[in-house]
């Protein structure tokens, strides 16, 4: 496959933002399709985040378009950030009706997508709002073959920060069945009460395992970490990997979209994925919440040889 040169803009289908609304003859169920931050119905949302405010994640911010919390970013070195590609593409939504299962489903699909203008988006780290100078997109992210992977987006500020100390790049492809944490700004709720997911404005963490890896190959490599959400109370939901879930095990997606998956290697801690999120099971959502979705993750030591290149 023919690697382009990293670009600045273009158009993006924006199907990780599509939104669906399912109308049943009882109530309105309304549904973003990246959701983030779930967690376990048996834990307290306090461990999670004393997790998210542990030393080693000060790294990573959160991204504004305008007034409005769009995603999650991580620090990489004093002038750059990593995020995932669409959380910088804005659309347009044009209403459509389907029937899924004999019910009535209206959905938003996007059109016009572009990327945002670089004057609207700023960056909070430690309580600090920077301003961006550039946002460099990977180019396969552009291409149609690549369906939305590559998932990747350089930020770079408009001068250093070095009140806060960067993430190291994983440059190993090692990951299968490490533990990991994931860190972004997003909703939260419990996982098997949908109804409780809402928007927090703070950060949060949770912990996985990797379960899979595959998707999109880059220079020959998968470029997608994935995780399941498994329950505690009973092996039904798992999809991939152990049933057996972690301490503080959690879903993530929407506003974490862009955050950091980390794992410790070598007694460090490393980068090793962004979020990048993944369609919602209709079906496993309706039966048992957020239990058995998928998450997935941008795999960076895929794509550690582009990082490395644009960091200038």
């Amino acid at each position: 496959m023919a690697i382009g040169p990293a670009v600045t803009g273009n158009l993006k289908n924006n199907t990780m933002n599509n939104k669906i609304i399912i109308t049943t003859l009882a109530s309105t169920f309304v549904l973003i399709v990246l959701t983030s931050g779930i967690i376990r119905h048996d834990v307290s949302e306090k461990e999670y985040l004393k997790l998210a405010n542990e030393k080693q994640f000060d790294g990573v911010g959160q991204v504004y378009i305008d007034t409005s919390s769009r995603g999650s970013c991580v620090l990489i070195n004093e002038r750059f950030l990593l995020s995932a590609a669409h959380v910088f593409i804005e659309s347009d939504y044009r209403q459509d009706t389907i029937m899924y299962e004999g019910q009535k489903i209206v959905a938003f699909n996007p059109y016009n997508n572009h990327l945002v203008d670089v004057i609207k988006v700023s960056i909070l780290l430690k309580g600090q709002k920077l301003k961006v100078k550039r946002i460099t997109l990977h180019p396969n992210y552009l291409d149609k073959d690549s369906e939305g992977s590559c998932d990747l987006a350089l930020i770079e500020l408009e001068s250093s920060f070095k009140a806060v100390k960067p993430a190291i790049i994983n440059r190993n492809l090692d990951e299968m069945s490490f533990n990991v944490v994931g860190v972004g700004f997003g909703v939260s709720g419990i996982a098997n009460k949908p109804e409780t997911v809402m928007p927090l404005d703070i950060k949060i963490a949770g912990q996985n395992i990797i379960d899979s890896i595959g998707g999109f190959e880059y220079l020959g490599n998968p470029t997608l970490l994935f995780c399941d959400f498994d329950n505690p109370t009973g092996n039904d939901c798992n999809k991939m990997g152990s049933a057996t879930p972690r301490p503080l095990e959690y879903i993530c997606g929407g506003g974490d979209s862009g955050g950091g998956l980390f794992r410790i290697r070598d007694n460090r801690w490393e980068l090793i994925g962004i979020c990048s999120g993944s369609k919602t099971d209709i079906q496993q959502l309706l039966k048992t919440g957020y239990y058995g979705q998928i998450m997935s993750w941008t795999r960076v030591a895929a794509f550690e040889k582009w990082i490395t290149e644009n960091l200038n």
